[in-house]
């Protein structure tokens, strides 16, 4: 274990972490401490257990299994209780990794770079946890020493177990249900169902970057709205492609009134993502490559009854929720290539409204536009 020192010594830093209490203040800089973690109900009480405290949250890793086993938020200034059971790389549902190796390779006041070495099927692999003072977030990455291979699949478990839910046609309610969104790895443009977005890719840099603000969403005591109940993890943190998306929209609607069953991917935008299970990586991956997603520049589009990438039948109706924090401006409905019916909103935060879904159609999709002209692109709802 090495610790780069910056005022406090580890005898010192072990002293405070023992006598803090579980109320404790958060700090105006980044500190890291050896032993039992101070966070109430952590699981991290081993000699060897390391936590990490900043501004915005504090999160403890277990020396034994190299996952994240705790993490609270600061609220009022201080820190809060327990959220997470876990959160680690999990290579594939089953797997397992072996032995670690963990070493503090930077630490300052304003910048923190922990290093696990474990082992995978006989290799090793490095897991890196990056944390910045002046970013509210934790950025993660693995990658197999020697070859520099890089690796995607995260999962993040909360204490509170599975919510049980009906199936996404049944739901009346489907905005209190749980959304994940996500920046899409670079060239992913286009998703099919058989995509699964934990496969290892070429030609960018893969990690996860977890934000202080939506793991705020872990509480569950607070009122909230799609995504109750469940954090939100930019999944693959990657160069966004920026060129060309109205086009690859266009060949998109034309392919969908073929009835293919492929969907929009990330573009340079966050792609929302139906995950009820809370596992962020198998459920996000099938979310996505089955269509239950929207696409935001901005705004968010939430449906109230048949899910995206599901299937409505005649005659029904296709309820939408419509949120923005700046405020919304129009909102529209297309079908079969064709805008059918618009809105205008008068800078309402929040917007609910509905259509008769059509017979002799293939498919339609909602888009919302907020007052800065950014929008939020359904993928299709397929006409039975």
């Amino acid at each position: 274990m090495r610790f780069y020192q910056t005022g406090l010594t580890v005898l010192a830093a072990l002293v405070l972490s023992a006598c803090a209490s579980n109320n404790e203040q958060a700090p105006a800089r980044l500190d890291v401490m050896q032993g039992p973690t101070f966070i109430q109900g952590g699981d991290a009480t081993g000699a060897q257990d390391i936590t990490v405290k900043s501004p915005y949250f504090a999160f403890a890793i277990s020396a034994d299994t190299g996952a994240l086993v705790d993490l609270a938020i600061v609220s009022n200034g201080r820190y809060g209780p327990d959220l997470v059971r876990s959160l680690d790389f999990i290579p594939a549902e089953g797997q397992q990794l072996g032995s670690t190796k963990i070493d503090v390779l930077e630490q300052t006041g304003k910048r923190v770079v922990i290093e696990l070495e474990r082992q995978l099927n006989g290799q090793t692999v490095k897991s890196r946890y990056e944390v910045n003072r002046d970013n509210a977030g934790i950025r993660l990455s693995t990658t197999q020493a020697g070859s520099g291979q890089q690796f995607s699949g995260y999962r993040l478990e909360r204490n509170q177990g599975p919510v049980t839910l009906p199936s996404y046609n049944d739901m009346p309610n489907m905005v209190q249900a749980h959304w994940t969104a996500a920046s899409l790895q670079n060239e992913l443009g286009i998703l099919y169902e058989s995509d699964d977005l934990r496969k290892n890719r070429q030609g960018g840099e893969v990690s996860a970057w977890l934000s202080a603000g939506s793991l705020d969403v872990l509480s569950t005591d607070k009122p909230l709205y799609g995504g109750q109940g469940q954090a939100k993890l930019a999944l693959l943190e990657l160069t966004p492609v920026t060129s060309g998306f109205e086009s690859k929209l266009q060949d998109l609607r034309q392919r969908w009134s073929r009835g293919e069953k492929v969907y929009l991917g990330g573009s340079s935008g966050k792609l929302y993502a139906y995950t009820p299970k809370g596992r962020l990586s198998a459920d996000y991956a099938s979310a996505a490559g089955k269509g239950h997603s929207f696409l935001s520049f901005g705004p968010q589009l939430y449906p109230v009854t048949t899910n995206f990438g599901g299937t409505a039948k005649p005659f029904t109706e296709s309820q939408v929720e419509f949120r923005s924090d700046v405020g919304l401006a129009k909102a529209e409905v297309w079908l079969d290539g064709k805008q059918v019916a618009g809105w205008k909103i008068n800078g309402a935060k929040w917007f609910r409204t509905g259509v008769p879904v059509p017979p002799n159609h293939t498919w339609m999709q909602w888009v919302v536009e907020d007052r800065n002209g950014k929008r939020a692109y359904s993928n299709p709802i397929w006409i039975e």
